[in-house]
């Protein structure tokens, strides 16, 4: 069953035998919970602060990342225009 492993044995023995009405009331319990959850984290200063640490110094990297892959792109675009005979081999564009 989904989710079995994640919950306590306790949860999943007291529900075994549960009835559609009141399994309906805790989906919708837990819906709520999940709300207030998600509204407490995106609350939350601390965890905020630090996704905006994480955003900053990661910046750089994906710049970086960003940068090397568009290298290799145009590399790629300028062999194929060499094996294409787009560009003449001998000619300084291909230094």
């Amino acid at each position: 069953m989904a989710g079995s492993k994640v919950l306590n044995e306790s949860f999943v023995d007291n529900a075994e035998n549960i009835s559609e009405d009141v399994a309906g009331e805790l989906i919708v319990a837990s819906t709520q919970k999940i709300k207030e959850i998600e509204a407490e984290r995106d609350a939350d200063e601390k965890l905020t602060a630090a996704r905006q640490i994480v955003k900053d110094i990661s910046s750089a990297y994906s710049s970086s990342i960003k940068y090397e892959r568009a290298k290799i792109n145009f590399l790629l675009e300028k062999i194929e225009e060499i094996q294409n005979g787009e560009v003449n081999p001998s000619s300084g564009a291909n230094s």
